[in-house]
């Protein structure tokens, strides 16, 4: 990509990130985040169609970090309670940027965008393990991690829950397990 296209996609992110630490997607304009980024508005919509797609740009950015952190996808049918230690660990990482770029009414997107993106890197490598009890387990680890580390203001607090997260997660896998033996 030319340099010139980096720094002025760098200076819209600066100042659309700038703005959602004060206010709302909703209440951020075009005119205030380009007069902010020192841009005029015809450059803005050569690379965005609207708030919308910068905000979907830099979420999906955010959420590839997010997945790097974690690493590798095969390791949660080896050994869920690591892999809920891992996704718990990149939440936690990456919890100011997440504040910032998913709040108000963006932060239900969130738990679902990663959701399904694990999901999806998950069963296309292990297309085998594919079936509505293992969607389901990942669902409630993802979505419960997501929601525990939301909950928690302090990041100080959450840096001791590593052990007890690998237990409920274990416990959660084992009983999804044992209904299912049952079933059978």
């Amino acid at each position: 990509m030319d340099l010139r296209i980096q720094r002025t996609k760098a200076a819209i992110r600066e100042a659309f990130l700038e703005l959602r630490e004060k206010k709302p997607i909703e209440k951020i304009t075009v005119t205030e985040l380009t007069k902010l980024a020192n841009i005029n508005k015809a450059t803005f919509y050569l690379h965005y169609s609207d708030i919308y797609a910068l905000s979907d740009e830099i979420e999906d950015s955010l959420i590839d970090e997010i997945l790097t952190d974690i690493e590798v996808a095969d390791k949660f049918f080896d050994d869920p309670q690591d892999y809920s230690i891992r996704i718990f660990g990149a939440f936690v990482a990456h919890r100011e940027q997440l504040d910032c770029v998913f709040s108000s009414s963006r932060r239900a997107l969130l738990a679902d965008k990663i959701e399904q993106r694990i999901k999806g890197m998950i069963f296309a490598n292990y297309p085998q393990y594919q079936n509505w009890r293992n969607d389901l387990i990942l669902s409630f680890i993802i979505q419960g991690i997501f929601h525990t580390v939301k909950s928690e203001r302090s990041l100080e607090n959450m840096k001791g829950r590593y052990e007890e997260l690998s237990a409920i997660t274990a416990e959660v896998v084992a009983r999804l397990h044992r209904d299912e033996e049952n079933d059978s």
